[in-house]
């Protein structure tokens, strides 16, 4: 939608006006928090120390037992599954001896006895894997690539202690509509024996009660030892609080293979309101028209005159 140069300066400036607000009804803002899960902080309260070192489980569930008793916090998420937060330079990276922080960080690699969250040998097969803590072979050759927007990314198993990862999203409207935009892919966990087939998905809800219900992504069947590339998904929400639980839960199997569920790069926006916009259009269309039928009626004018 273009202002012609030619309208007088009260009716471009009219025009100029209502295609600001038009415009600013589409612009995006993400109501999700560290949609990248790059705000990482360990169990001392600091931040991640060097960059491109190996990140680990996530989640505040103290629960004795639970491989989610780690203290890593990625930005507003939690978690109460054995999942996990890695770049992709790490999340096939194997040892500790690749970069994985000492006690109390809990990192894959680790193999002390910080336990519950001893879980040493928790990588993605992968190009970067070599010679890691669970088994020592040399793993799939493909590489876990970097999501397509950037950030980290969440590993989170599907068979093993399977917990939603959620955040509580606020600053919504009740009644009003959100699109979900995130990037999605498979993998399968490095370890002796895990050498076959998986299947994996992600079960995703806004709230509960919604009308839209949960939704599935496609399903994913993995080749053994192999990494699937990224998918993106587009859901449709419709909020019924002012804010809302985002949850993502990992799905797959078959058990004692381990599948892992990626998750990347997640992105919640407000569908415009068409009706609003669509007025504000017409009533701009209606100033440019005048003022072209002003000027079309006083070049007449003038050339009866002439």
């Amino acid at each position: 939608m273009s202002v012609p140069k030619t309208l007088k300066a009260p009716f471009r400036k009219i025009a100029l006006f209502v295609l600001a607000i038009v415009l600013g009804q589409n612009a995006p803002a993400n109501f999700v928090s560290d949609g990248t899960f790059t705000t990482i902080t360990y169990s001392d309260n600091t931040a991640m120390p060097i960059t491109g070192q190996l990140y680990g489980q996530f989640g505040s569930d103290t629960t004795s037992g639970l491989a989610s008793g780690a203290t890593l916090t990625v930005g507003s998420w939690d978690t109460s599954g054995y999942n996990f937060v890695f770049t992709a330079a790490t999340i096939s990276a194997g040892t500790q001896a690749n970069g994985a922080p000492a006690q109390p960080y809990e990192a894959p690699g680790e193999n002390g006895s910080n336990a519950p969250n001893n879980y040493g040998g928790t990588f993605m097969w992968g190009a970067g894997t070599g010679t890691t803590v669970a088994s020592g072979n040399n793993g799939g050759k493909e590489t876990i690539t970097a999501p397509p927007l950037g950030g980290n990314i969440i590993a989170a198993d599907s068979i093993y202690q399977v917990g939603a990862i959620t955040q509580t999203v606020t600053g919504l409207t009740a009644g009003a509509t959100y699109v979900l935009k995130f990037y999605y892919a498979a993998a399968q966990q490095e370890g002796t024996g895990y050498t076959k087939a998986t299947t994996q998905f992600w079960t995703v809800s806004l709230g509960t009660g919604n009308v839209a219900g949960n939704f599935k992504t496609t399903l994913i069947n993995l080749a053994p030892e192999s990494f699937s590339g990224w998918n993106q998904a587009t859901m449709y929400f419709t909020a019924n609080n002012t804010s809302e639980v985002l949850s993502f839960l990992a799905g797959g199997g078959p058990a004692c293979e381990p599948p892992f569920s990626l998750l990347a790069d997640v992105d919640l926006e407000v569908v415009p309101d068409v009706s609003n916009w669509m007025i504000f259009a017409g009533f701009g269309t209606v100033c440019i028209l005048f003022e072209l039928i002003r000027r079309r009626r006083r070049q007449s004018e003038l050339a009866q005159v002439a």
